[in-house]
C-alpha cells in the first residue's frame, strides 16, 4: 500500500490510495459533511471525533489536540520541522504498517498538515469499525465473559509480538466490535520496534492502570481481579 501525498498552499494533504481515489480540504472540514446531511455522530474525547458516511461506508474525523500541561499554551498547534516528523503522518505511516502485518488496527484513510508560520494543525480520517464500542463502555455495564478477557490479552500478545509499541493502552483505545473481534486504535506516539520485555510490560501495566482508575470513577467498572489474571494468563501464553 502506498501513501500519496498532494501539496496545498499552506500544507500538505496525503491519502490511501487503496481507500480514496482523491482528497480535498473540504474532507477535514466538519461543516462540509454537516452540509452534506452526511454525520452519523460524534464523541468527545480531549476534541471531538466525528463520524461520517460517504460512498456507502462510514469513517470517522480526528482533529488533533495536545494533552497535558502543555495543552493550556496551545491546544491543538505543533511546531513544524517537515511533514514526515509530523506526528499525524507518523500515525497515518504505522497505521498502513499494521494494516501490512493484518493487525485488527483501524483502516488509515487520509490526513492533513495545516500550516500557519512555524505551527501547524493537524486532522486525520479513518475507517470506523463496525458495530464497535470500547472496554470503558461495556464494563460500564456489566461484567464481560472470560472467553473476552482471553481474546484481549490473545490481541495485545498479537502487536506486542509484532514489535508494536502502543503509547496510550487503556480501556478507549481497545474496542470489541459485534462479532467479538477485539481491535486496537488510537496509535498517537506508536511505533514499531524490537520486541522487548520492559516496554511490553509498561504497555500492560498502563492498561492495568486505566482500569483501576475507571474503577475509581462515579458508576461502577464491572470486573474483578480474576478477569485481569485471565488475561495476563492469555496474553502470556499467546507472547
Amino acid at each position: 500500500m502506498q501513501i500519496e501525498k498532494q501539496k496545498t498552499p499552506d500544507g500538505w494533504l496525503f491519502y490511501n490510495s487503496t481507500v480514496w481515489q482523491q482528497v480535498s480540504d473540504a474532507y477535514f472540514e466538519a461543516r462540509h459533511w454537516q452540509q452534506n446531511r452526511a454525520v452519523v455522530g460524534q464523541a468527545i474525547g480531549r476534541g471531538k471525533t466525528l463520524f461520517f458516511r460517504f460512498e456507502h461506508r462510514e469513517f470517522v474525523l480526528r482533529h488533533y489536540h495536545r494533552g497535558g500541561l502543555v495543552s493550556k499554551l496551545s491546544n491543538d498547534r505543533y511546531f513544524y520541522s517537515s511533514l514526515h516528523r509530523s506526528r499525524v503522518w507518523k500515525e497515518f505511516a504505522l497505521l498502513m504498517k499494521l494494516q501490512a502485518l493484518e493487525l485488527p488496527a483501524p483502516v488509515p484513510v487520509a490526513g492533513r498538515v495545516k500550516r500557519t508560520g512555524l505551527t501547524f494543525q493537524a486532522d486525520l480520517i479513518l475507517e470506523r469499525i463496525s458495530g464497535a464500542r470500547d472496554l470503558a463502555q461495556m464494563l460500564s455495564e456489566r461484567r464481560l465473559p472470560l472467553s473476552l478477557w482471553q481474546k484481549i490479552g490473545e490481541t495485545i500478545a498479537l502487536f506486542h509480538r509484532s514489535g508494536v509499541y502502543h503509547a496510550d493502552l487503556n480501556l478507549r483505545n481497545i474496542m470489541v466490535d459485534d462479532q467479538q473481534k477485539v481491535w486496537l486504535i488510537d496509535f498517537d506516539n506508536g511505533r514499531l520496534c524490537r520486541p522487548r520485555k520492559k516496554w511490553q510490560q509498561a504497555n500492560i501495566a498502563r492498561f492495568y492502570r486505566s482500569l483501576e482508575k475507571e474503577q475509581a470513577k462515579p458508576g461502577y467498572c464491572h470486573w474483578l481481579e480474576s478477569d485481569w489474571q485471565h488475561l495476563l494468563a492469555a496474553y502470556k501464553q499467546a507472547l
